[in-house]
């Protein structure tokens, strides 16, 4: 057992021990409520009254019933996808049968996993409800409308919560039963993330909220979020902002969205127990063997672009195993997605600089979502590379290769569908930026996999590979807007693209190196 780490503080030693991180558990609940309790009491209210004057005349206007039901309405479809995407990305089978083989109901089951998860999810809710119960205090609402809006939060959240649990366990036991099927969980646990970002981006670009608050607007749009109880919690909310201190003005609005928000969650809650006793189960798991087809005129073409011979044969192989998996082709559908949504909702059409520091960011994570399989597949592949003659260099070359083919026609693609609703800019302007964006992304792909060798990361849940997905775009971002304030912005790009290419030569050359000395 390894000797527990001595720290000092001051004049004083500590050891930090097991033991010792257990004694304190028993009084994190205590220690978690009291910090939410001076967070909704002080804190909230301290950020809040800050900007008192501008919240009380948004709560007062007609745009602010709009904005609050897109805001609910953004959390609510997040505390439902979030724990089915938590569920798909990671079906462990095993564990559902161990769980199963216990002499209980399936809904039992359920409801305890519920339960163990509530509290941790009922942080993020007090954190939310304090921030809108700051804003409408200085209203002066009575103590009874105070409760009621914190329900609602309370209410709205935790029946969104519990709907994700169920979809995800019904999803989980059908998929769960074969490869193919735990691989299309995968690949709808990343894109599931799509609308929540979505509606997060029309906010953020302002639109949404202003069309809804519009009298003149599409009706069915309002009339669908209407519909949902993240509305009527909204309504509820400004209607208590009018009347502040008088409930009876709006007594039968209280009455029949408050009472709606309880017969949902308790429905919800009904429903749910339901469906587990119906559908949480295990059927026997079908085994069947694939069969290798011969290769079509794409991967003949894709074998004879790459030089043929050996090397060409290896590439193929690497590429059809990539898109083999849907995983894969998710993470390259959620980073388009993604370009597209902040092209449509955040950048302007006639400012093409908004879209190159954005598609440069992004080509780099699609770049890491690329070539990060050299390693997350684990170490034992690496292996069986090493074996073979000059097995890592040739590894190494066909995943460069892989990535450049995958990422550099994406790169060109979305870079001239954003240029196409540009106003008035030439053909040979929308050439230069197609060529620096694609020049740029094949940097990103040297300079990732030079990253991924350099600190391998076996496993995509592990800490090193959140670290390389964090810095790529960080160090993008920050070389380009580090280089526009000192060189300007007719410089920052080919500047960006040198250094990129200067720094993945680098580390590729280092984690080359690097890749030798894996054991």
């Amino acid at each position: 057992m390894q000797a527990p780490k001595w720290y000092v503080i001051g004049k004083n030693q500590y050891r930090l021990t097991l033991s010792g991180v257990r004694e304190v558990r028993p009084y994190f609940p205590y220690l978690a409520i009291g910090l939410l309790a001076l967070y909704v009491a002080y804190l909230a209210p301290a950020i809040v009254g800050s900007f008192t004057d501008e919240a009380l005349e948004f709560l007062l206007s007609q745009a602010a019933v709009a904005t609050i039901q897109l805001i609910l309405f953004s959390i609510f479809l997040w505390f439902i996808f979030f724990p089915v995407s938590l569920v798909l990305r990671d079906i462990q089978i095993s564990q559902l049968e161990i769980f199963l083989s216990a002499p209980v109901k399936p809904s039992h089951l359920l409801l305890g996993e519920f339960l163990g998860v509530l509290p941790f999810y009922a942080i993020g809710v007090v954190v939310i409800a304090g921030v809108f119960t700051a804003l409408v205090n200085p209203l002066g609402l009575g103590v009874l409308q105070t409760a009621i809006v914190v329900m609602v939060f309370v209410l709205t959240f935790f029946s969104a919560l519990w709907l994700g649990t169920v979809a995800g366990a019904l999803l989980r036991t059908k998929l769960g039963q074969s490869d193919r099927g735990r691989d299309i969980g995968k690949a709808i646990g990343f894109l599931i993330a799509l609308p929540v970002v979505a509606v997060m981006y029309a906010m953020m670009g302002g639109g949404l909220a202003t069309v809804l608050s519009d009298p003149g607007a599409s009706g069915l749009v309002r009339s669908a979020l209407g519909l949902l109880p993240s509305s009527w919690g909204a309504r509820l909310i400004t209607d208590f902002a009018a009347n502040p201190g008088n409930i009876s003005a709006v007594w039968f609005e209280t009455l029949t969205r408050f009472g709606g928000l309880t017969l949902f969650f308790l429905a919800s809650l009904w429903l749910g127990v339901k469906l587990a006793d119906r559908a949480y189960n295990l059927e026997t798991t079908s085994f069947s063997a694939a069969k290798a087809k011969s290769d079509g005129a794409f991967y003949n073409a894709l074998r004879s672009f790459v030089g043929g011979g050996a090397f060409g044969t290896l590439v193929v192989s690497i590429f059809k195993d990539y898109g083999r998996r849907l995983q894969n082709l998710s993470r390259v559908g959620y980073i388009m997605g993604i370009i597209v949504l902040i092209n449509v909702f955040l950048v302007r059409p006639d400012e093409p600089f908004g879209m190159f520091l954005m598609g440069q960011a992004l080509f780099g994570v699609l770049a890491a979502f690329v070539v990060g399989e050299v390693t997350v597949r684990g170490k034992e592949c690496l292996f069986i590379y090493r074996k073979a003659p000059r097995g890592e260099s040739r590894l190494v070359k066909a995943r460069l290769a892989q990535g450049w083919i995958v990422t550099l026609p994406i790169a060109a693609a979305l870079t001239a569908a954003q240029l196409a609703i540009v106003p008035r800019i030439s053909p040979l302007a929308a050439l230069g930026y197609i060529a620096v964006l694609v020049v740029l992304a094949a940097a990103y792909v040297v300079l990732t996999l030079g990253l991924f060798l350099l600190m391998p990361a076996f496993s995509d849940k592990g800490g090193e590979f959140g670290v390389i997905m964090m810095v790529i775009p960080m160090l993008s971002l920050g070389s380009f807007i580090a280089s526009d304030i000192l060189l300007g912005r007719a410089w920052s790009g080919p500047f960006v693209v040198v250094l990129s290419w200067l720094v993945g030569i680098l580390l590729l050359v280092l984690g080359k190196r690097n890749l030798g000395r894996i054991e």
